[in-house]
């Protein structure tokens, strides 16, 4: 199921950014050590993000590519006092980390992958200098459960897509008619119907 769902993903990222996007080769969870490891407060084993993006990433980076983001299935957190991160992105070196194991909801799987749109464009939207938004429908709100990251938006406010295509240069129109078909090739609804809404939004300009 995590590797249908990271396949999704790749496509999802591809039309969102309208930038050619690639899955990597896997690698082990052997190369965390020790000391970026620990046990979390459910017994669930976790990684620290940082590690990942300094020690790991930023060596991974193809010299072509623009931005690398790394997904592991397993829990993540940013420093010895914090519970959990579901993701931690570098502004500077275009390079980030998201964890699967918050958004898996067994016997759900167009739920879970809801939940990794979010999190892998918002982080990859932070590596495109978008920062968090004030706009409680949009995709840049922080979010620091898994209600409130069900509760957001999976698409881009009107002022963050701005931002994002003048830097980018993409066609919005044909970007939303890619999205359109997407949400409803792969079920779901809630993006779909934001879509068909913003493409009617341009269409009365």
């Amino acid at each position: 199921m995590q590797v249908k769902q990271i396949e999704l993903v790749r496509q999802y990222l591809q039309i969102f950014f309208q930038l050619e996007t690639k899955v990597l080769k896997d690698v082990s969870n052997a190369i965390i050590p020790n000391n970026a490891r620990r046990i979390g407060d459910v017994g669930q084993e976790q990684f620290l993000a940082g590690y990942i993006l300094t020690d790991v990433l930023k060596k991974e980076k193809p010299n072509k590519g623009v931005a690398l983001m790394a997904i592991t299935e397993k829990d993540l957190y940013p420093k010895p006092e914090w519970n959990y991160v579901f993701g931690l992105a570098s502004y500077r070196d275009k390079i980030a980390v998201s964890s699967m194991y918050r958004m898996q909801k067994e016997a759900d799987f167009n739920l879970s992958l809801d939940r990794l749109l979010k999190i892998c464009s918002h982080e990859i939207g932070h590596m495109f200098g978008l920062h968090h938004c004030i706009e409680a429908n949009c995709v840049m709100n922080g979010t620091n459960s898994m209600v409130e990251t069900d509760r957001h938006s999976l698409r881009l406010c009107s002022l963050c897509q701005r931002k994002l295509n003048s830097g980018l240069k993409y066609d919005n129109k044909k970007r939303l008619l890619e999205l359109e078909k997407y949400f409803k090739e792969n079920k779901l609804k809630e993006g779909l119907e934001l879509m068909e809404k913003d493409l009617k939004s341009i269409q009365q300009k």
